[in-house]
């Protein structure tokens, strides 16, 4: 006999108890039709009738008024149990396991003495190391990490504390004066060492009060260990790239100087790795919370405390880099799209006024920031789960609106399966996903929390309307190709004009796609294949392309990496990794956009149902409904960042497709219906 759903038997209690389902469901933040169908499930495996309902109105049968006195013992027990468990775990107590990059070695002696001092019954395991994580996260508890390289997938989540900028540095009387002529390319002649995991050549941008020079280089050393660079540096054996706080006081005494004065490199990002907030007991949060904030303290320590309200104040790029800094005006992001915006000190009483900030008003902003959050949402971070913008919303998110956000990075496979994985206690409060049909179907399943009414809604431009669900469970935030046609010119010397045209012997066993049971994007691009041309002659179409030798890789990154290597010499690949492959400038690659236009896919944000932080989830749907927010995505996002804006007055990025590019995007229900059956067919002929 299946065993009772004892979350159902608890939302019925919960019914009863709001006298309805219309206001259990406002207790519980969850959508009417959610509760409704949970309740019919449990009536369906009670073989019951639990209620008669007449409008707002019900009564008991006989069988319900049983269910609910059951229920009610349930509840109650299930509390009492809950209450005595977290009462044994409020002490700051047990062993915890913490890894942290070797840049960060000065702030732990002394937090490590307060943190053995204030609780004599923690235990801290501690490993001085920087790693590239696998997926299960290589068994330690918490990851303080100092990185510039992307983080593999885990189910660990990602919180960023703050950048700092890398700089070059040499021993005494060894630097560089920028005003020589070739300035930063006179390092190609000198011994390089830099911070990182992996040896080859390395593109660098070197920024100074606006002026941006990208060098190519080959370092002599690569390594993540701060200490051992340092060394090489005193002993004179080349110039380092490495973070601005390793050398921060070497640099002040004068042992060491700016190789290049002036100008700083990309920076480092520095991420505390820990399991999802919910799932760590108060130990483990207070561990987390406090090394991450001994880290901030330490890297931004020349940085003044802002005041509530404002912005992080902005300092000297040499010594650290501010969580978010004042958007460029709309004009300014249309001239040069590339500088950031000129610095003016602020008076003490001034406050920073980002566009975001404008929009809703300084006093609404302050306050809420100032103010605690709505009673509705519960204590802790917002939980986002992305396939896109992994890198680039936390800081400015948080600065923008005053509220904290950890960010889940998965492809968009892994995103469905957790979610699907998660569906009887969701760990997510809000999703960006590259893929409106994954949407709609998230809300058919009554994942997505409906009738959302974003303040700022009246942003959409003619193409976010365009997409909008009528549900209002989601919102589109950008329409990108999920495929266009990128071939080697040194490879192919006649590209074909249509898809079509890859049936052609002439470019037999040379191309390859994603997986789409795999890749957001794959998809919508073959759905939208089956859609235009129907079953039959879509199944005929992509055999044709089988039996001339189409390659299927897991995800569009390996695809581009495939093009790149020489591997295969076409791709049918997204327009966002097309088009920043052909900037990138490291092979000759060009673009095809058949003129009836390529498979489109919209990226959307969505709320879940339940989320227990519904006031912070609905803001951070407004904030990305704002043309400043997809202006600054655009321009941070090197290759994410490609794509048509969904609202009014959000610049698009100019080194992307043709403005008037044609998409074509399959319906939403088309793509939901028949994905079972299209992937399946897809992976069964893959693999003939």
């Amino acid at each position: 006999m299946q065993m009772l759903d004892l979350n159902d038997l608890r939302l019925f209690v919960h019914i009863v108890d709001n006298q309805g389902i219309l206001k259990a469901g406002r207790a519980l933040s969850l959508p009417k039709s959610t509760i409704s169908r949970r309740l019919a499930a449990l009536e369906d495996q009670l073989k019951s009738r639990l209620m008669v309902r007449s409008g707002e109105g019900f009564r008991l049968t006989p069988a319900g008024e049983r269910a609910y006195r059951a229920g009610r013992i349930v509840t109650d027990a299930a509390s009492t149990a809950e209450a005595d468990l977290l009462a044994e775990r409020d002490e700051i107590s047990g062993r915890v396991s913490v890894s942290v990059s070797t840049l960060l070695e000065p702030i732990i002696a002394p937090w490590l003495a307060e943190m053995t001092s204030r609780h004599p019954r923690l235990s801290i395991a501690l490993d001085m190391a920087t790693r590239d994580l696998d997926q299960a996260g290589d068994g330690f508890d918490l990851h303080l990490l100092a990185h510039d390289w992307e983080l593999r997938d885990s189910a660990l989540i990602q919180r960023r504390i703050c950048r700092n900028p890398m700089m070059l540095v040499a021993h005494q009387g060894k630097g560089i004066d920028p005003s020589v002529q070739g300035g930063a390319e006179v390092l190609s002649g000198t011994p390089l060492l830099a911070y990182g995991l992996s040896l080859g050549p390395r593109r660098f941008d070197l920024v100074d009060a606006g002026e941006r020079r990208q060098i190519a280089l080959d370092p002599r050393v690569v390594t993540a260990d701060t200490r051992s660079l340092v060394a090489l540096v005193r002993a004179g054996a080349g110039i380092a790239l490495l973070p601005e706080y390793a050398v921060r006081s070497a640099l002040s005494s004068g042992e060491l100087v700016e190789a290049i004065p002036g100008w700083a490199g990309p920076s480092v990002t520095i991420s505390l790795l820990s399991p999802p907030r919910r799932l760590m007991n108060p130990t483990l949060r207070h561990v987390a919370d406090t090394l991450g904030a001994a880290a901030k303290s330490a890297i931004l320590e020349r940085q003044p405390l802002p005041k509530a309200g404002q912005g992080v104040p902005i300092g000297r790029t040499s010594d650290f880099i501010q969580l978010s800094s004042a958007a460029l005006s709309q004009s300014g992001r249309a001239a040069e799209p590339s500088r950031p915006a000129p610095h003016t000190p602020k008076r003490e009483s001034e406050t920073e006024m980002n566009t975001f900030t404008k929009a809703i008003g300084a006093a609404a902003l302050t306050a809420a920031i100032a103010a605690p959050a709505a009673a509705q949402d519960a204590s802790g971070p917002l939980v986002l789960y992305t396939n896109d913008f992994e890198g680039v919303i936390t800081d400015r998110f948080e600065a923008d609106t005053g509220r904290e956000i950890d960010v889940v990075q998965m492809s968009g496979g892994e995103i469905l399966a957790r979610i699907a994985a998660e569906a009887s206690n969701p760990q997510w409060d809000v999703l960006i996903f590259n893929g409106s049909y994954s949407f709609h179907g998230l809300d058919q399943q009554g994942q997505l929390l409906q009738g959302v009414e974003p303040a700022n809604l009246d942003n959409l431009n003619e193409l976010g309307r365009t997409y909008l669900a009528e549900s209002r469970s989601w919102f589109p935030i950008g329409l990108a190709a999920s495929c266009v046609m990128l071939y080697r010119t040194d490879l192919i010397e006649t590209p074909p004009q249509s898809f079509a045209d890859l049936a052609d012997p002439a470019f037999n066993g040379m191309f390859g796609m994603a997986d789409p049971a795999v890749a957001a994007p794959a998809y919508p691009c073959v759905a939208e294949f089956f859609n235009s041309l129907g079953q039959e002659e879509a199944e005929a179409y992509f055999t044709s392309l089988f039996d001339n030798g189409l390659r299927v890789f897991r995800t569009n990154g390996p695809v581009g990496q495939a093009l790149s290597s020489g591997d295969i010499a076409l791709a049918l690949i997204t327009s966002q990794v097309a088009f920043s492959l052909k900037a990138a400038g490291e092979v000759p690659v060009e673009v095809v956009w058949p003129e009836d236009g390529a498979p489109g896919v919209v990226r959307g944000v969505g709320i879940q149902a339940q989320t227990a932080r519904p006031e912070a989830a609905k803001a951070f749907v407004e904030w990305l409904l704002e043309p400043a927010t997809q202006t600054y995505l655009g321009e941070a996002a090197p290759a994410d960042g490609l794509f048509e804006p969904t609202v009014t007055g959000a610049v698009r990025r100019a080194d992307g497709p043709a403005e008037g590019s044609v998409y074509r995007v399959a319906p939403d229900d088309f793509a939901v219906a028949n994905e079972a059956a299209i992937k399946t067919w897809f992976a069964d002929r893959a693999l003939d």
